[in-house]
């Protein structure tokens, strides 16, 4: 991308920075004089780096960030999300202790585009249980060793492709012709603690650039290997909380104090202490459990890039990207559900009206499940790119660039069994079953049944239950073609324009083999005991819970005091070969050969496929003059898009519903699915004007203003409803995508003030302000019955004979019961091989179930986010030292309230607070760098999987260590550390005391060298 100075800068600025920045594809050529300089001056170090990100800073339009690497081969992190949120405005989400995605000003992955050399790059990832709709690239499947610079561009322009409401993020890597000859290689030795199991795993990578023929010719090369052993640790309510008023209505029976919903406390039965008033909001746990995981990743980066420019008039470039990231990971878990009967709790006593929560909730279980699961998830990443680019001064005053582009990205399973898969084994013996949340961190307190090992566990009590096998992939494809030119008319003025075809593809695929038989298969004990290993809890965490005293728990009914904290943890393969040789009914092979089995992946069976095909063109015009004898820089331009989408989905029928465990229904598929196809289509016209005063020497002020769009998420798109085969005792769930969305658009407005005081040296103030339409937001909608043949066994007569006979509502399990011994039917209600009682819907009898439909659309409303960033970058003259320091405070008009339960409610997740404090020095050979990152609390979700239910993310800061020493002139070693201080992670739902997952958080150290030649 083309840099206009409002200043003529002095030459050797004009050669640091020219060598850090490649540019977008519409990139200006280096001057022969620059070309030059550049073959006798190669600066490196970390005031080196400062002063090339200064730079672009002060040389750009509008508002830019940068990041230079500190010398070839040498990024400042080992991650490239790691090194982004140190600039101004920037924060992360993290993933197994990694950076893995950036927000930008308060808007989160989705709202901002990632490019490679100024183009727009496929992503592609899977979640837990399906592939993903997000657009975002992932920064963890990039290798930062052969990057040369990051610029972050967080005002719109017209020759930037859109997408990026928050920030267009545009990656760097090397050119050979821009570059002199050079040579590195890298070493590096990995230790993160978060592994039970912690070793040293390896890290190797190089770069090489070159130029043949007098320079007409170049090569760069670069490539990388790492392998990372981990692990994690994390106490969750997974399923998160159901959320009541606290109005008082009768029960079932005409007696007062019950909330007439299903998981809701019954207050006329049980202990309760600080019942809710009826203007208080109440919520409830699902269910709590802990989960213990490893895992291995391997990532494999590499590009080579060939230039010729066989006269200063004409430049080729082709260049080749390739990623592979494999993670493979285990998990054992251990937990407990609850069924929402028997219930005993102490809430909050906070001032009403508010968000009550139950500090200690507990349930009668006797003889409940106590599940342990053990589980694979493992997938794998592939990126490929491909791209030709041709700078032609065919004359003068005009420049031509041609760039296109190939690109693809790949998520799949990395396991024959699918990407996600696990298996339950349960233990029957469970008994009074509380759940503390007192402190920062859930504990789990449970009493054991009466001769089923006191208050120890057993594995003659163990038996196979429920399992699953989820086969996810997906895969995003982008074929661009980008023209651009520049004239210019004089020193002062020049004219840019262009055009584009950009044509996407995105396909995504899912399967799952499910067996809902959670009430046990088998008989206790079948499995070999050498299976099974015993294990703690607690000492996997460093955060102290809360005390349940044994006054609290005499009152909630309850003898155990102390937290469970012990645990049985097993190999996946063991378990799935018994319940495979043991329990498949003969539906298919063992061995996954051929498909069929319970214990094996199936091939998808549904699809997402959605095509989206955009044309653009822009002209923007700069001009560089000056008013009163002060530099201005203007830039003025507009941008056209038009985008079509067409999305192809299937329409599946399903079948009676079958409720086969206390709180388990499943949906089975019935037939064929029936393909349906949807479209939509918009268009945009996106002005932009940015102007730049110098108005002494040193000191600017920047004014913008610009139009901005950011594409909804994939999913957001697809046609038809999807809907779960999981359904609860109230209803099932779905999703509902609409391929006629709009995109979001922003008015972006901005002022800022720089003073460039000294070498690398400034101080910026800048104040943004985003408003933004077409804000798309998610909302639960109840839909009662809005599939046919789907009768539920719990919403009809046969349920309510049971309410009539005087059990309660909420004793889903003696419902159950009482049906199989009152309407016994070999096809309707009846216990199946293994000795579980199933119940069927029955067609024109039970109702067709209800369903909540989570579904995307367009906001009428306008949102603003606005805020201010501070930023200081100082040397202290020749001592050594520097520091950086930054703040960003982001403000927006919406708010989720607590407080409403039923109405879907729009607001922008994302937004906190962000600050960095970094000390450096570098001197004398060495270089230290010391890092404190903080982010403040923020709304990341507005519906949960349990309805238009919150989760906020707590507030997390972490502290990372660099320091290096030059051994010699070629040879440099270094130590990295990465979250010195353990900080873990946490959220929540309506109320702090409503934690939703603690994670806990462990170091990383990194040590090697590199040598460069």
């Amino acid at each position: 991308m083309t840099n206009n100075s409002s200043f003529k800068r002095k030459l050797i600025a004009s050669v640091v920075a020219s060598s850090a920045m490649v540019g977008l594809a519409s990139g200006a050529h280096a001057q022969d004089g620059d070309e030059a300089m550049l073959e006798e001056i190669v600066v490196t170090g970390i005031r080196a780096s400062l002063t090339r990100a200064m730079d672009i800073k002060r040389d750009s339009r509008g508002i830019v960030d940068a990041i230079s690497a500190e010398d070839i081969g040498k990024f400042p992190d080992t991650n490239l999300a790691e090194s982004l949120q140190r600039i101004t405005g920037v924060s992360i989400d993290r993933r197994d202790g990694e950076g893995a995605k950036v927000t930008v000003r308060g808007l989160g992955p989705d709202f901002n585009l990632v490019t490679l050399n100024g183009r727009q790059m496929p992503g592609a990832t899977l979640e837990a249980t399906v592939a993903s709709g997000s657009r975002s690239f992932d920064f963890a499947n990039l290798a930062s060793e052969g990057v040369t610079g990051v610029e972050v561009y967080k005002t719109a322009r017209a020759d930037v492709p859109p997408g990026g409401m928050g920030a267009t993020i545009n990656i760097l890597t090397p050119r050979p012709l821009e570059l002199d000859s050079r040579a590195s290689i890298g070493v590096k030795g990995v230790m993160d603690e978060s592994s039970v199991d912690s070793e040293l795993t390896p890290e190797i990578s190089g770069i090489f650039t070159d130029t043949y023929a007098d320079g007409k010719f170049g090569v760069a090369v670069t490539a990388s290997y790492q392998e990372r052993q981990g692990g994690s640790a994390a106490a969750q309510i997974g399923t998160g909380w159901r959320s009541f008023p606290g109005t008082v209505v009768q029960d079932w029976s005409g007696a007062p104090g019950v909330t007439n919903e299903w998981g809701g406390v019954d207050f006329a039965n049980g202990n309760h202490q600080n019942q809710p008033a009826a203007e208080d909001v109440y919520s409830t746990p699902q269910q709590m459990g802990y989960a213990f995981t490893e895992f291995e990743r391997k990532r494999t980066n590499g590009q080579l890039t060939l230039q010729f420019a066989p006269n200063e008039d004409l430049t080729t470039t082709l260049d080749y990207t390739y990623s592979q990231n494999e993670i493979d990971s285990e998990y054992n878990d251990v937990g407990g559900w609850f069924n929402f009967g028997g219930q005993s709790t102490i809430f909050t006593d906070n001032e009403s009206p508010s968000v009550q929560t139950p500090l200690l909730y507990s349930e009668d279980m006797t003889n409940g499940d106590l599940p342990f699961g053990v589980g694979e998830q493992s997938s794998l990443y592939e990126n490929n790119s491909v791209g030709f680019n041709v700078e032609w001064n065919p004359i003068d005053p005009l420049t031509l660039s041609l760039d296109v582009h190939s690109s693809e990205a790949e998520a799949r399973p990395n396991n024959p069994y699918g990407n996600s898969v696990g298996i339950a084994v349960s233990a029957y013996v469970r008994d009074q079953t509380t759940l503390n949340v007192k402190g920062d961190m859930p504990v789990l307190i449970l009493d054991i049944v009466d001769g089923a090992g006191g208050s120890s566990l057993r594995t003659e009590d163990l038996q196979v239950s429920g399992s699953f096998f989820r086969n996810s992939q997906m895969k995003h494809e982008i074929d661009q073609v980008q023209l651009d030119g520049e004239w210019e008319f004089n020193d002062a003025m020049r004219l840019q324009f262009g055009i584009a075809r950009t044509e996407s593809d995105y396909r995504s695929a899912f399967s799952n083999v499910q067996r809902d038989t959670w009430g046990g298969l088998g008989e206790a004990g079948d499995m070999p005991a050498d299976f099974f290993t015993r294990e703690t809890i607690l000492d996997r965490f460093d955060k102290e819970y809360a005390d349940t005293t044994s006054e609290e728990m005499a009152f909630l009914g309850g003898s155990n005091t102390m937290p469970l904290n012990e645990r049985f943890a097993f190999n996946f393969q063991d378990v799935r070969d018994f319940a495979a040789a043991n329990y498949d009914d003969g539906s298919g092979p063992a061995d996954c050969a051929e498909g069929g089995s319970f214990y094996c992946a199936a091939a998808p069976d549904q699809f997402n496929e959605i095509y989206e095909d955009s044309d653009s063109a822009y002209v923007q015009f700069n001009w560089d003059t000056f008013v009163a004898e002060m530099p201005l820089g203007v830039n003025a331009g507009v941008r056209y898009e038009s985008t079509e989408v067409s999305t192809p989905a299937t329409a599946q029928s399903y079948g009676p519903i079958e409720w086969v465990a206390a709180n388990e229904f499943t949906m089975p598929t019935v037939g064929d699915a029936d393909s349906v196809i949807d479209s939509g289509d918009y268009d945009f016209l996106l002005p932009s004007l940015d102007l730049s005063l110098e108005v002494v020497q040193d000191v600017i002020l920047r004014a913008s203003y610009g139009q901005s769009i950011a594409r909804p998420n994939w999913l957001d798109l697809r046609g038809g409803t999807s809907y779960s085969q999981g359904v609860r005792v109230n209803g099932g769930t779905a999703s509902r995508g609409n391929p006629g969305l709009e995109p979001f658009k922003s008015d972006n407005f901005d002022l800022s003030a720089e003073w460039y005081y000294g070498e690398a040296s400034y101080v910026s103030v800048g104040y943004f302000q985003k408003e933004v339409e077409n804000f798309l937001g998610s909302r639960v909608v109840r839909e009662e019955a809005p599939l046919a043949n789907t009768p539920h066994p719990a919403l009809g007569e046969r349920a309510q004979a049971a309410i009539d006979s005087g059990i309660a509502p909420n004793d889903v399990g003696a419902i159950r019961q009482y049906i199989f011994d009152n309407f016994p039917d070999p096809e309707t209600a009846y216990m199946d091989g293994s000795g579980n009682i199933i119940i069927v819907g029955i067609p024109g009898e039970d109702p067709n179930s209800p369903f909540d439909v989570t579904e995307t659309a367009n906001s009428d409303q306008t949102v603003d986010i606005d805020g201010w960033e501070l930023a200081v970058q100082h040397n202290f003259w020749d001592t050594g030292f520097g520091v950086i320091a930054n703040y960003t405070l982001v403000d927006e008009s919406t708010e989720f309230d607590n407080m409403v339960l039923r109405d879907p409610q729009f607001a922008i997740t994302g937004v906190s607070d962000t600050a960095n404090l970094i000390a450096f020095y570098e001197k004398d050979g060495w270089q230290a760098r010391i890092a404190y990152n903080w982010r403040d609390s923020f709304l990341a979700s507005t519906a949960s999987g349990t309805g238009n239910n919150p989760i906020y993310v707590d507030e997390y800061s972490q502290v990372d260590l660099n320091v290096s020493y030059d051994v010699t002139d070629n040879l440099s070693v270094f130590f990295e550390g990465l979250n010195l201080t353990e900080e873990s992670g946490r959220n929540f739902g309506r109320a702090d005391e409503q934690v939703l997952g603690f994670y806990q958080g462990y170091a990383r150290y990194n040590i090697g060298a590199r040598y460069s030649f």
